[in-house]
This record gives C-alpha cells, structure tokens and sequence, in this order.
C-alpha cells in the first residue's frame, strides 16, 4: 500500500492496515486498548487506496477515550443492536455507531470512524470480515483474516460513516463472533468539548481554511462554539506573534468585507482583531448589553482606561471611563427644520480648565436676593474659584455679590430689579489640570511614518516647527533619538496611525 495522510472524506470505505495479529486461547478476555489510527485512506466507493497527490476536502481526526462498540458474545450482555448473536457467514449486517449508548459522545454527522475489529471464537479454519459505510455497494476487500478455529485476531482499519451513521459488516467463510472498538472519528465539523489545532509555517497559506458558498443566512465559513457553562473559553481564538515593527499590521483575527482589503491603510502595530472594510464597517458588535468594549490595562492588571460602544447603562453611544481626547472639534448634530440637504452643528465650548456652571434669573425684594445652589452643582464643583456674574434686566441698577459659596449666592441691588446671573466653577476632581503638559499624542509610532493627514493645516505646521516632523513629512530622527523614541518603537503599543508611505 502506498502510504497517505490521514485525512479521510465522507466516501471513505473501509480498509484494513495489518497490525501484530493478536492470539489468544479461546476462554481469554479480549482487552480494550488503544492503538495507533492507520495513516491511510480510502475515498471510492469501490475501496481503492488513494495515495498522497489526491486532492480531497479536508476533515481532521478526533481522538476520544478508546470504547467497545459491539461484542457478539452472549456474555458480555451487549443491547441487541450491538450485541448477540453470532455474525452469520456471508450475512451482512449493519451497526449503527454514533448511536450506541454505552460509548457516548460520537457526534452524528461524522466523515468516518477509527476502529479496531476482533474476530474471537471462529467457528472454522478460515474466513474474513468485510466492511463499508452503510448505503454503499458492498466490498471484496478484507478487513480482517483468520485461519484457525477458535482464532482471536485483531486488525486496525478506517470505515466511512455511512447512512445514519451506520457501517456494514459481512463476514465471509464460517461464523465468528465480532468485537468493534473505537479510539476516534474523522469529521470536517468543530465538536463540543474537543480542541482542535492547526499549524502552518506556509507563506500566506492558512493552517485551516474555511470556505461557505451558501446564501442562507447564519452560515459560516468558520463557526465556533464554547458551550461549556464555567471557564474561561472562547469559540474562536487567534493569536499572532508578529512584532510591531514597519508596518507589519498583523492580526490575530482578520476580517475583511465583500469590498476587499484596505491595503493602502496600514497600522504599524499587530492587533488581536482587525476588520477591514472599503465601504462598509470594518468591525460590527451588537449587544443589549455593551456592543464593542476596549480597556486600557496598567503593569499590576488594573483598568486605568476604558471605551464603551453602545452602552445599555445610560444609554450611551460612546462611553468613556478616563479621559476622551481628539484632535479635531467636538460636534452635537441636529437635523436641520426645513432643508433635508443641511444639518445643524453645534460646537463643544472649550477652555484651558474643567469648567461647571449653571445660569437663571431672579429678582431683588427690598434691595436683596438669594440665589440657591443647585444640588448637582455643589457635587461636582470645588468651592474655591466660583465666579458670578449679574446683568439687570430692564433698568439702570448696581448689582453686588455680598456672599458666595456651594450653598447659596447673596446679592445685593441699590433698587428692586430683575436680573440675569451665572455662575461659574471648576470640576472639584480637576481643579489643577494644566492645559500644557508632556504628552506623546503626536509622537510617529515608527521611523517611517508620515506627517499624519488627517490633522489640520495649523497642527500639522506645528509639528514641523516643533520638530517632530520634516518639511517632507518624514520623521526628523535628530528629534526621536534625543526624545527616546526609538526605543518606545519596538514596544508593541498602538497609537493614533499616521500615514505609512
């Protein structure tokens, strides 16, 4: 026989592999061991043996704790559809295997089984067993051989699943008792509980490939699935070992959309999970709870940053816990009322300090008013700094502040008059932020990165004058060096990208 890989298809046949004949005395027990799967295969019907060169769709091999199937031996007290009586010389019969409850956990759906026949108890000097996947034409090709009375004999061999399942079995020559065990299957499906392992070291070749052409929806290429209820398990899990250095981009997960690959949109970072998409999203989370998390780690494991998409608590689109930066301007969109071409943008109010306020009007009787705190105010604002500013509505007054604090404002007027007021503070938790500060934001993530596009002209002019960047638009080296820069490139820490030439 010429040997093969051991990967089977669904019309893979049986076929024997000779092993150490294994004889005993007749009253001997047969034992339950395990045993090496036969690195061949058979995909005709008619049993041929292919060779190495076939090309056939791949499935890969299951190993399961070894179990006895079938024992024909009134003693062993098999159910019927696995047991009793005696296989017949020249019947043909048919075992339904990923049925038996005395050996759970074969999957239905299976390409083919790795068994192991025992014939004991021969009733004549000579005979064999034959078998096949159910619902094929039956083989003249031998299993197992023996040629003594009261033989034991055993031989290793791959069947195909046939219908059902099931596999048929005739015995040629005398009656024989027959013993089937299994150690495994061969399947192109993921099972529950099993893990299953691919490696390639092949240039753009994938360790397993997965192709759908079905237009049904929720069909996959690749599907799945971790149904154990406690631990730590994933459906899929990919992982890359690639290092952040030019523009590798890598992943351990790629998805790419029915518009390609953006090729001209290179990170120069490996990520866990990347998506690409020329017109449509790149990376899709839906949930009723969070739809897209991301959390900052520090050294000890601790969150010292976090972003939510769609989150239920609130709820929010975006989710920030941290800080939000940006480098463009923060917008609230309206719809405009009368033209469906427009759209009303209102701009964020920006300031070197975390500001707080809150506005009214009010009105002095007998020259004095008090205007109360509102209790949101007094949570978030620090009691130092408060500034108020009065505007009398109506009439030509003097308007003082005599007292002011988180509890109430008092104000003082030379004559009765409404008036307008506000105040403002400053975010009791931020109250020493400063505007300038060393910060790496617009630091190149490589040597060969480009003067970012996608700021403005005024910031990108800085980052000239400043020195990160050249005139080009390529990185000034003189400036990285003396900022240390090169050594925070080999870190594999992703930062805003800048354009890649």
């Amino acid at each position: 026989m010429t040997p093969c890989p051991r990967r089977v298809t669904r019309w893979i046949s049986a076929l024997a592999f000779t092993i150490p004949a294994l004889v005993f005395a007749q009253a001997i027990e047969v034992p339950l061991t395990n045993w090496t799967v036969p690195p061949y295969r058979s995909n005709q019907p008619t049993g041929g043996v292919t060779t190495m060169t076939d090309i056939t769709p791949g499935v890969g091999f299951v190993g399961v704790q070894p179990c006895r199937l079938v024992d024909t031996r009134p003693s062993q007290g098999f159910p019927p559809a696995w047991g009793p009586p005696i296989m017949a010389a020249n019947a043909v019969r048919a075992f339904d295997l990923n049925s038996a409850p005395h050996c759970p956990g074969i999957p239905a759906g299976v390409d083919a089984y790795s068994l192991n026949f025992v014939v004991a108890e021969t009733a004549g000097p000579s005979g064999d067993i034959r078998t096949w996947p159910t619902g094929n034409p039956p083989l003249n090709v031998s299993t197992l051989v023996w040629t003594q009375t009261n033989d034991v004999v055993a031989n290793a061999a791959i069947v195909g699943a046939g219908t059902n399942g099931s596999i048929d079995v005739q015995v040629a020559g005398n009656n024989t008792h027959l013993i089937i065990d299994i150690n495994g299957y061969f399947t192109d499906s993921y099972n529950t509980g099993v893990q299953f392992v691919a490696i390639s070291s092949m240039g753009g070749q994938g360790a397993i490939s997965g192709t759908n052409t079905s237009s049904t929806n929720n069909s996959a290429g690749v599907n799945g699935l971790a149904t154990a209820t406690s631990g730590r398990t994933f459906g899929v899990f990919g992982k890359t070992s690639s290092t952040p250095v030019t523009a590798n981009a890598s992943a351990g997960v790629k998805g790419v959309d029915s518009g390609g690959e953006l090729s001209t949109l290179v990170i120069p970072s490996s990520s866990g999970v990347r998506g690409d998409s020329v017109t449509g999203i790149g990376v899709a989370g839906f949930s009723r709870g969070t739809a897209v998390s991301g959390s900052l780690l520090d050294v000890p494991g601790g969150v010292s940053a976090a972003g939510y998409l769609g989150y239920s608590v609130g709820p929010y689109g975006v989710y920030a816990v941290g800080d939000i930066g940006a480098t463009g301007m923060k917008f609230f969109v309206e719809p405009h009322p009368t033209d469906a071409s427009k759209v009303i943008r209102f701009v964020a109010l920006e300031g070197p300090e975390a500001g707080t306020y809150f506005r009214g009007s009010s009105r002095t009787v007998g020259g004095w008013a008090t205007i109360e705190v509102p209790e949101s105010f007094r949570i978030v604002t620090d009691g130092e700094g408060l500034t108020v500013q009065l505007t009398p509505v109506g009439d030509l007054v003097q308007l003082a502040v005599i007292q002011k604090g988180l509890s109430q404002i008092t104000v003082r007027s030379s004559r009765d008059v409404l008036f307008d007021y506000e105040v403002k503070g400053i975010r009791r938790s931020f109250r020493h932020h400063e505007a300038i500060a060393d910060g790496s934001e617009f630091a190149p993530t490589s040597p060969y990165a480009r003067l970012p596009g996608y700021l403005t002209e005024e910031a990108r002019r800085r980052l000239i004058t400043n020195g990160t960047y050249r005139e080009d638009g390529s990185v000034n080296l003189t400036t990285a060096d003396r900022l240390g820069w090169p050594a925070i490139w080999e870190r594999p820490t992703l930062r805003i990208p800048a354009e890649i030439p």
